[in-house]
């Protein structure tokens, strides 16, 4: 079948389709209208006709469940019901007709990217949403950015560097101090640097805020998880990546895990694309691990998409122009926050095994992720990284 989608993102409540003569229309949900145009571009768009028999692309809406299928609801089993999601869904898709004002969700690097995309979407739904952002400047800019297409959008910003396991700390204290419930933790922040550094609690940068000090955030949240009150179990989101299958210098079934590979502490044992992938392995490693010791707890990792334009890569203008050129070919934001998005809010996550989603579907993580011995050892070093860098630089409070 033709590809229908389009490249230019379609407004919340809206859907395309096809006739079967390669016209493009566009499906307006709130007023139950479809038109040629693009309801922002304004663009018409005709597709070139396939060979064979031709089926007219018709969209049925239900307007009591609040959602749509290509097939007659009328004519389908109760199993057939339920959404279809794909590599091509956006976020705003798969919350159609949910009412999440019962909801608390803290998103980490939630002031651009596809952070911003989840945070966005979950607020115009009703969720109660916490950015949590090293850059508050940055962080307020993006509620207020939110709070343009919904006004009473219950959006707030919290100051979060992962790049200090004391400022995890003070975070959580003061989350906690607070009483908030937390139905929803979505670890959406990452670096991608290209060059050595290390952070003020001595650990390689990418090491820390893509894995460690994220770790230590669910760790620290998790009593707030477990006292809030829902008909659902509150759920953890970490957002990994496919990257996470290159060569891992600190993981090994032989040699088991090696603190001192998994963060060189100098650039002669510094790989950024291994080092990258080694971090976002973890990740998924530790929700294997999270899982099992907390089952009261949903966790899942999942992967967002490939070349995403998002501030990722901003600190690298060859991966900058490498994103350019497959911009074609890659998803957009509200497409890469599909995932995650599903994962926080469908019930069907729920029913199943997976540890690692893609494509609003059932993924295949790294054969580490099932070991239990190796993501057992990662659990128990973490903790002792995190333990070493308070005795090296013990918390005070101001």
């Amino acid at each position: 079948m033709t590809d229908i989608s389009d490249n230019d993102e379609l407004p919340t409540g809206w859907q395309i389709g096809q006739t079967s003569d390669g016209r493009v229309f566009y499906i307006n949900h709130q007023t139950q209208k479809t038109q040629w145009e693009h309801p922002i571009t304004k663009k018409v768009k005709v597709l070139p006709k396939e060979s064979g028999e031709k089926k007219t692309n018709i969209v049925f809406f239900d307007e009591q469940q609040k959602r749509s299928a290509t097939l007659d609801l009328r004519q389908t089993s109760t199993k057939d019901l339920d959404p279809s999601f794909g590599h091509q869904s956006n976020a705003l898709q798969i919350l159609y007709g949910t009412d999440l004002a019962n909801k608390t969700a803290v998103v980490t690097g939630a002031n651009s990217g596809i952070g911003f995309e989840i945070a966005r979407s979950l607020a115009k739904h009703g969720c109660q949403v916490i950015l949590a952002c090293r850059n508050l400047t940055k962080g307020e800019a993006a509620c207020s950015k939110i709070r343009t297409e919904k006004e009473d959008a219950n959006i707030s910003c919290r100051k979060l560097d992962l790049c200090s396991l004391r400022g995890v700390k003070q975070f959580v204290e003061q989350y906690r101090q607070e009483a908030l419930p937390l139905h929803l933790l979505i670890l959406n922040a990452g670096v991608l640097n290209t060059t050595f550094k290390l952070t003020e609690d001595g650990y390689e940068e990418m090491f820390q805020v893509n894995y460690l000090a994220q770790t230590y955030l669910a760790a620290g949240l998790l009593s707030s998880m477990l006292v809030t009150k829902s008909d659902q179990p509150p759920r953890i989101i970490a957002i990994s990546c496919e990257s996470h299958r290159v060569e891992s210098p600190g993981i090994s079934t032989i040699n088991g895990i090696a603190t001192d590979r998994l963060s060189p502490r100098s650039p002669h044992h510094f790989d950024h694309l291994l080092s990258y992938g080694q971090s976002k392995l973890c990740l998924i490693m530790f929700i294997a691990e999270f899982r099992r010791n907390y089952p009261q707890i949903y966790s899942v990792a999942c992967h967002p998409g490939n070349a995403i334009n998002s501030n990722l890569t901003r600190d690298s203008y060859f991966y900058q122009f490498l994103v350019l050129l497959t911009r074609p070919f890659s998803k957009s934001l509200q497409q890469a926050a599909a995932t995650p998005i599903y994962c926080a809010i469908t019930n069907r996550v729920l029913k199943e095994p997976t540890i690692y989603y893609n494509n609003c579907d059932e993924g295949c993580p790294s054969t580490f992720v099932y070991n239990h011995k190796l993501t057992e050892d990662l659990w128990i070093q973490t903790q002792s990284l995190i333990e070493l860098a308070f005795r090296k630089q013990p918390l005070t409070v101001v």
